[in-house]
This record gives structure tokens, sequence and C-alpha cells, in this order.
């Protein structure tokens, strides 16, 4: 047999015994694994995870980039800072005032998005075997990135109004009482992914009690903080607990996935940790595509961009509980949510949404099965839905074609179980 020689249906690897430990609990993202078929024109893609750049009115981009190549040229195509463009950041400063946190261009780090942010904390955390706390179901890259390191994720159920803290309490006093310190609770507390559902404050502020009893840090995520639709503005829990918090944000749902820019708010001690990781992961952030989001936000005011994206995302999501409404069958269930991108949807506990996956795609519709969603490979009778990229018409039509399928594998049950 050759090196690359096939056999029994899989491709040889002969470095098998090279590869680090950790490659064996490293996991393809199912969300990524998709893009194959969503791109496919034939197909409504209702399990991306982004903005339908078309309706993001990003025309001028062109034009930015151009400006930043005349003004900036040398400097945007050379090595930056590790800690990102000072530009940057310093709109960063004012971006987060605007959110109740108050913190300066030293406390901020640029990352590749909010994914690399992610990856970094777990990298300067997580030891092999290290237990992570996180809601049920959470971000599929968090899981991703955690894993990749070796962690024991425990993961903390929610209703409508987030993770419940009861529970957190006794998953953090039995950990305790094992002897085990969680070494940070990771949560989404604003529209989360895939959940769709956002943290009460009374949560919020029990959390932080928790944390601070417990002794562990709190990883936010407020990749979606800025979607809202309806409903107060509850304050972060960066906002509420500055020391103990390390806050995640992403201008890839605000602006652009492809430009990769995302940012981290730590303690001093933390963030000089995170400035050693990323050095030795990149080097430093894009210089130009840091400069074309800082001359952006320059030249167009935040919250205008910001209430033009929500205008068309409340839009499809209302499009989408409607057409939920109409078209799916009796015995299903999904959340209602007041911002972000997604919708949880819950099918009966015999329905096994990884499996049915192949049938949608055969009726031209396609969806993020659940439990890509947990670390422990539950959620399959669940499924994520996203309503912010496809057009309305798209999403009608697509909800109609799954709802066929998911009434097909009804019947079928009934008939076997008959």
């Amino acid at each position: 047999m050759t090196d690359s020689a096939p056999s029994h249906g899989f491709l040889f690897d002969k470095w098998l015994h090279l590869y680090a430990e950790r490659v064996e609990t490293m996991r393809s993202s199912e969300v990524r694994d998709l893009l194959a078929v969503t791109a496919r024109p034939d197909i409504i893609a209702l399990a991306g995870g982004s903005l339908d750049i078309k309706a993001s009115n990003l025309g001028k981009v062109s034009d930015i980039v151009a400006d930043v190549l005349t003004e900036a040229g040398p400097e945007a195509l050379s090595y930056g800072p590790s800690e990102g463009h000072l530009g940057l950041r310093k709109f960063l400063v004012k971006f987060m005032a605007d959110e109740g946190v108050d913190c300066d261009v030293d406390d901020i780090i640029i990352t590749q998005g909010g994914q690399q942010a992610l990856e970094l904390i777990a990298k300067i955390f997580i030891n092999p075997g290290d237990t992570i706390v996180a809601e049920a179901p959470t971000y599929v890259g968090a899981l991703n990135a955690f894993l990749s390191y070796q962690a024991s994720i425990i993961q903390v159920k929610m209703d409508n109004n987030g993770m419940i803290m009861s529970n957190m309490e006794k998953t953090l006093k039995d950990l305790r009482d094992k002897g085990i310190q969680p070494k940070y609770i990771y949560t989404i507390p604003n529209s989360q992914n895939p959940g769709g559902l956002s943290m009460s404050l009374s949560r919020r502020k029990k959390l932080i009690k928790l944390a601070r009893d417990y002794q562990t840090l709190i990883v936010e995520d407020s990749a979606y903080r800025r979607i809202r639709f309806e409903g107060e503005d509850i304050p972060s829990l960066k906002q509420l607990d500055s020391a103990n918090v390390v806050y995640i944000g992403t201008f890839s749902k605000i602006l652009s996935a492809g430009l990769r820019v995302g940012w981290v708010i730590a303690p001093r001690p933390i963030r000089e940790k995170l400035v050693f990781a990323k050095q030795a992961a990149d080097l430093c952030s894009s210089s130009l595509a840091q400069r074309i989001v800082e001359q952006f936000f320059h030249e167009t005011p935040v919250n205008n961009h910001i209430n033009k994206l929500i205008t068309v995302c409340r839009r499809r999501r209302d499009t989408m509980l409607d057409a939920l409404d109409e078209f799916f069958p009796k015995g299903t269930t999904w959340t209602k949510p007041i911002g972000g991108f997604f919708i949880w949807v819950t099918l009966p506990e015999y329905i096994d949404t990884t499996a049915m996956l192949a049938k949608a795609i055969q009726q031209k519709v396609a969806y993020v099965p659940g439990k890509a969603f947990f670390a422990d490979g539950s959620g399959r009778n669940c499924m994520r839905l996203n309503y912010s990229f496809p057009k309305e018409k798209d999403i009608k039509e697509g909800v109609r074609r799954l709802a066929e399928v998911i009434e097909q594998e009804m019947e079928l049950y009934k008939r076997l179980k008959v």
C-alpha cells in the first residue's frame, strides 16, 4: 500500500503516531461543513449565521478601501501592533461607552473575529481535563475552541430568561464538592446563538454573585448585543462587574464577517497573556481590515447603520415566526427571540435532525442539527434556523419545505409504531 492509498474507504494516515493528543478532541464545525451545500443556488439556506451583505448597504466599502490605501497604504499593508490598530481601539472605547462599559485603549485587543478571541482565551486558561461551564445549548465555535484544548464542558439548561441560576448554583456546588475549580463560565447573554434567548437582569446579577462566590471568571460573548428588536436594553455583564468579566465583541454581526475583526476587553493581567498568545498565533490582525472598519464608522454613524440592520433582521424574524405558525405541525415548539439571528426549534424526541438533514437537502432546504450545540451530543431532536441571511420569500418557502419533511418523519414514526 502506498502512503496515500485508500484503505477500507478512508485515506491511510501514516502520521497518526505523531499527532498531539488534543487532535482526538478536535471536531469539525457542522455549520462550516454545511457551507458547501448552502452555497448552492438551488438550496434555501436556513443554516447560516451571517448578515445578508446586500441588505447591509455596504456599497461605500470599495471607496473606503481606496481611501485607506491612498491615505495609509504602507501602514495598512504592513504588520501592526499585536494589540491592534490604535485608531480602531480608540473608536471601540467610544463604542463601548455607549453600552455603559468604561474602558481605555490599553484594555482592548483586536482579534480575528470573535472566534479567535474564544480560542486565545481557551489557550491561556485550559489545561487538559479542565472544566468549563456553558449554556445548553451554546455556540458551536466556542465548543470546538474549548474541546480543542481538551476541556471538560458542563452545560447548564436555559429557559426564556437565559441560564437557570438554580441549576448553575447546583453545578458549581457539585464541582466544588468534587474538588474541581471551573476555569470560567462562558455565556452569550444577549439573543444567544443558537437559542435566540436573552438573560434577564436578575439572572445576570445572580450569575455575577455566583462567579464571585465560587472564585471563577465569566467570559461574556456579546456578538449580538446591538441587534435588538424590542425590549429594554439590559446592562452587559461587563458593565455590571468589570473586574471579573472578559468581554468579547465582533464586527462580524454588524458590518462584515469576511473582514474578520473582533475584540476582547479584559483585566490587565489577562490582557497581557492574551497578547502573548496572539503573537504566537498570528503576530497581528490585518492592518488593512482594521482601518477599513475604523474608516467605515468614521463616515457612517454607528447607530444609524445598526438601526438599518435591525429593520431588516426584525422583518425577517417576523416572517419566519409567521411561517412557523402557519406551516409547522403540532408537537413542535420554537423560541421567539427579541434580537439576534436565530430561532431554536424543538421537535418530538423521536426525530433525529442529523439523520433528517439529508431529506431536507433533497427538498432544497438546509438547517443546522441541534446536537452540534451540545458537548455531549444531546439536542438531537432540535435544530437552529437562521433568518438574518435569506430573503423573506425564501424564508417562507424554506419553512414550508422543512415542515413537509418533518411531517413525513412524524408520519413514518406513526406507521412504524403501529
